[in-house]
């Protein structure tokens, strides 16, 4: 508020109770989103995405070998940041 509105006692128009009220509402919004997303898992395995995204399909056997690798690596992760 400007020093003037405050010197003649002016209050707060009726446009920023609506504005601050969108932007509440927007928030709150904003925040059950949030924890929509986080009990539903969806940042539960955010490194998996990438490597989907270049997936082409092919299953040959350095594929196979190379997503057994990637999965014993995952488990061994798992392990040490668990303990």
């Amino acid at each position: 508020m400007c020093p003037n509105c405050i010197l003649n006692q002016v209050g707060i128009s009726p446009g920023l109770y609506v504005a601050f009220g969108i932007c509440a509402f927007f928030m709150i919004a904003g925040i059950a989103a949030m924890i929509w997303a986080f009990k539903n898992g969806e940042f539960e395995d955010m490194e998996s995405s990438k490597f989907e995204m270049l997936d082409d399909g092919d299953s040959t056997v350095q594929a196979e070998r190379a997503k057994a690798n990637l999965a014993r690596l995952r488990t061994q992760s798992e392990a040490q940041s668990g303990s």
